[in-house]
Formats: C-alpha cells, structure tokens, sequence
C-alpha cells in the first residue's frame, strides 16, 4: 500500500519541482517572461496565433500577419499547433506569456512522468522508476533548452513511442494494427508539437531497428515480421493520412524552403560535454558556455559519477535485453550528438564523424546534432531504471543503504540546477492591452517601431498581445530566401532599414529616401503608425510627424500612435 501510494506521488512530485523552478513567473504569471527579446516573444505570438486562425477561419500553417507583402509559411517555423489549440483558453483569458510559462512547466513534469510511466514495463519498483523520471525529465538537455527553446522541452512523447514500439517489435502481445495505430497517432502528436525532436526520433529509431534486429537476430521469424510490418504500416498510414495536409504547405505551399535553414553544423556536443558542468549546474563553469554555441543548446552533460554508475549497471546487467538497446542507443546517441566534426573543449578538429552523414540527407539536414543528447538522457534513464530495480530486488541496496545514499547524493548533486529560471517584466506597452488599439483598422497594416527582428523581436509579443488586430512589417521568423533557402532576414523593408538606426542617433533622412517610405506606405496600404516608447522613439516620432505631415493622433500606453482611415496613407510629400 505505501508502495502504491509513492509511486501515485511521482507525478505530483515532480509538478512541484517544475513549479519551483519556474517560481519567478507565478509572480504575475501574464506578465513576466524569461526574456522579452529573442525566442521568447516568438514563441508567445506562435501560441497565440493556433486559436486566433482556428476561430477566425485560417489554417494555422501559414499567416501574413508578418512579414508584409510575402507573409510566412510557419511550418518551417517552431509553430507547436497542438500546445498552442491545448493552452487556448489559457491563452484568451491570461496572456501567451500565461500560457508558455504553464507549457514550460508540463514539460518537465509531463517528460517525467511520460518517463516514469514508461520504465514501469522493465522496473516495477517505485524507487527506481522515480529516479528515471527524475534523470530524464530534468536532464540537463531539459534545463537548458528550458532557458529558451519551449518546443524542445516537450518531450513527453519519445518514452512513449519507445514503449508502443517495444510491443509492435518485441512483445507483440496485441493486435498488431491497434500498436500501430498508437504509434502513428503518437509520431502525428509529435509533428504537431516539435517537428524536429519527430525527425530526430525517427532518425534513432531506424538505428534502434538496426540494433534490434542484430540482437535478437535469432528468434527472427516470418511471423514476427509480418506483426511488425503490420504494425508500422498502420502507424505510416495514420502519419500519413493525419500529416499530409501540414506537410503539404511545408514542402510545396507559399513560402516553403528548399533548401537549408541555416548551417547547424556549430550546434554540436563537446566530447567533454559529457562530464564538464555548465552555467545550468550548481558546480557549472561559465569557460563551457560558447559550447554548442551557447547556453541553451549546451545539454550534453550527465555528470562523470552519473556516466559512471550508469555504464556499471549497464555492464552489471547486460544479460537483460532492454539494458542491451538502451546501451548501444544511448551510446550512438552520443557519438551522434557529437556533430559533424569533432569539436572538444571549445575547439573544433577535422576529425570526421557519422553525424556528418546525416547532416547530407534532405530536411534531416536542419537538425542540431546536439539536441540528441535528450535520447541519450533517455536510454541512461531506462538503465538506472532497470539497474536500480535490480538492486532492490536482489536486497542489494538494503544491505548497502549508506554506500548507495552516497553514490545517490554524488550522481545528483552534480546535476542540481543553481537556482530557478530568472523571469522579469515583460514591459509590454498597456497600449496593446487596452481599447486604444482597436482604434487601428482590424487587419490592416501598421508600421511599427521596432520592427520585430532578432534578437528585438517584443513587438511579435505585442502584436499577439492586441489579438492579431493587425499586420506587420519583420517579424523574427524563418522565410524563403534568395535560392529557396531559409533565412532570418527575409525581407528588410525601407521602414525597417530606416528607423533601424533610430537606437544609434539622429534620423538624418534623405530626401529620396523620405519619398521611398512615403511610396512604400502607400503601397502597402499602411493604415497606422505605431511607435513605442523605447531608444530612439523621439527620433522615429519627429521621421513620422515629417512623413505624414501632422502630429501624432494620440500618445497613451507608451505609443505613440497615428491612425489614417482610408484614401492616401501618408500626407504632404516629404522635404528636407
């Protein structure tokens, strides 16, 4: 009975850890941010945009509420569509920001308990299941990707395809269609959340059939074949049939890319990376973080006491099958997290590695060899799992209760974040929040400044804040570039290119180039002007108040507003 109700407790064990780490934002949870700047403010507007295009009749998978003229294919975005219709009413009553700290909060206890839940087929004991929650649902992966990338901390999904895939290839107890429809339905769930961590997946479980067809190579029958054909038929159909219409915009809708994002190659693991604390560890050292580029992709660590323990039970339990696969994929995992090259402490070295294979094939090119390090948390946690349950059941760990507390405390300790997440103040001007800015034509263009571009990309918050009232120049998002490849900088507008270097100084504007922004204005039927209150405001006011030829028509909520109903968008011509 008290087994049972420790074991009941994990979850909300680790909903409370979550929270902890997360405690800055319950502060005033619609308001505060990790950062109002980079990824954050994309990240809200892509969760507020779901409901917003469902209830007003759009498909979700593309917008022109950014990047006027051309708009923005978001498949090749981090959309997360599914997040995004799951937290709407979060988000229509309490704010995107409400929304994403709550998703950033299931996705450490969701990834834990997935786990958690998961390893109960290979260790029943409470103890052991515990901690693989623990080591997966807080690995240092999800702790650093938890300080910037919301999409790549929910990862729920990959302990449980590692466990429908176990019975449609290796138990093959039930109906072989019924464990193939749950796998298609999990990898269709998974491309709706991160498409990404769905290609990286996929990319570990063809290695994991590999593994598992030389491991039990001997019980390989005709019949067994045929349950796991059927088996993964039925779950391609049911991907296929539920994927074909998002994936059709991706790869041949407005805006697709046909070619490489960016270069991933720097996103690489560290081959120290494994055993050398970062910023995200209570022992970390800041001489790791331009690792993998930077913090938030610096995950790769375990800890030597950790990688230790784990490599022992693996060795100590070899007979057991499971402990078998998750050795050789949590190994590859790695060697895969390397990267192209071989990057080792800080240096990279023309020493060629197998990732380096991958990175040539189509789409799988765009991924982040180190963002495998997540898989490689998730065989390590199968095995202490496995391990742990061995123990126990053995009565090794009751015989040895104060040697396993240490060898427990000098594994997890290394791992402890040094303090919850910073969150502040998102300064969100009251203006996109209150009736002022229904004042702005509904669906019309406004200029804004900023202009939304990383790494100043808070005006995508505020857009979201005021509903999509309207569209806008920029936007800090991935769009078709010269050759079809993707780029951050899309199109530059003259507006954007102007008031740019408002922050900088003085606006000194040609007269040519007035007469630019004055054609482009009209052109794009620009219907408001909407300048905030930050560096540079003044000087933007005064190009505006030059351009259209009067002052502004109202300044409240820290913007500075002008509002043109219909005909001509801009007045006077401009002069010197």
């Amino acid at each position: 009975m008290r087994a049972g109700v420790r074991a009941a407790a994990a979850p909300f064990t680790y909903l409370w850890l979550a929270v902890l780490l997360h405690a800055g934002a319950f502060v005033d949870l619609g308001r505060r941010t990790l950062c109002p700047c980079g990824d954050e403010p994309q990240t809200d507007w892509y969760l507020a945009w779901t409901p917003y295009a469902l209830v007003h009749g759009h498909a979700p998978w593309t917008t022109d509420h950014l990047s006027v003229p051309d708009g923005v294919n978001l498949m090749w975005n981090t959309l997360m569509p599914l997040p995004g219709l799951l937290m709407a009413p979060v988000t229509l009553l309490a704010g995107p920001m409400a929304a994403h700290t709550l998703l950033a909060v299931l996705g450490f206890a969701g990834s834990a308990t997935a786990m958690w839940w998961v390893v109960r087929r290979w260790a029943p004991w409470w103890g052991a299941r515990f901690a693989a929650g623990l080591l997966y649902g807080f690995s240092p992966y999800l702790v650093a990707q938890g300080s910037g990338h919301l999409n790549l901390e929910l990862v729920a999904i990959p302990p449980l395809v590692l466990l429908v895939a176990d019975e449609v290839l290796v138990r093959q107890r039930r109906r072989p269609w019924v464990s193939g429809l749950a796998l298609g339905a999990l990898a269709l769930t998974q491309l709706l959340v991160t498409e990404e961590v769905l290609a990286s997946t996929f990319v570990v479980a063809l290695l994991g059939v590999a593994v598992l067809a030389v491991q039990h190579r001997g019980r390989l029958d005709r019949e067994r074949l045929m349950h796991a054909g059927v088996g993964l038929a039925a779950a391609a159909g049911l991907l296929t049939a539920g994927a074909v219409w998002p994936l059709w915009v991706q790869f041949f809708g407005r805006g697709h890319v046909s070619a490489p994002v960016q270069d991933a190659s720097p996103y690489a693991a560290d081959l120290l990376g494994l055993v050398v604390p970062t910023v995200h560890q209570l022992l970390g050292i800041s001489q790791t973080s331009a690792w993998a580029v930077n913090p938030s992709e610096n995950g790769s660590y375990l800890g030597l006491p950790l990688v230790i323990g784990i490599a022992l039970l693996a060795w100590r339990f070899r007979a057991v099958a499971v402990v078998r696969f998750a050795a050789v994929l949590g190994v590859v995992s790695w060697v895969l997290s390397l990267g192209e090259r071989l990057h080792a402490a800080g240096h990279v070295y023309p020493v060629p590695l197998p990732f380096d294979v991958i990175s040539q094939l189509p789409v799988l090119h765009n991924l982040a060899a180190v963002r495998f390090s997540l898989y490689v948390a998730l065989f390590a946690a199968v095995i202490l799992a496995v391990g742990l349950d061995r123990l126990h059941a053995d009565g090794w760990l009751d015989r040895h209760r104060v040697g396993a507390a240490v060898l427990v405390g000098a594994a997890a300790i290394p791992l402890l974040p040094p303090e919850p997440y910073a969150y502040s103040d998102a300064r969100t001007p009251p203006y996109f929040t209150s009736g002022a800015v229904d004042r702005v034509p509904a669906g019309s263009v406004a200029f804004t400044y900023p202009v939304p571009r990383y790494p100043d990309s808070s005006a995508m918050e505020w857009q979201a804040q005021a509903g999509f009232r309207y569209r806008s120049l920029g936007g800090y998002v991935i769009t078709r570039g010269d050759g079809g490849g993707g780029t951050f900088a899309g199109r530059v507008s003259v507006w954007e290119k102007v008031v740019g270097q408002a922050p900088y100084g003085p606006l000194d504007v040609p007269v040519q180039v007035q007469r630019r922004l004055v054609q482009e204005m009209t052109e794009l039927r620009m219907r408001a002007v909407l300048v905030a209150d930050r560096p540079g405001s003044e000087a933007v006011v005064q190009l505006v108040e030059r351009l259209l030829g009067r002052p502004a028509d109202e300044h409240s909520g820290g913007v500075t507003a002008w509002y043109v109903d219909s005909g001509p968008a801009v007045g006077p011509q401009p002069h010197s």
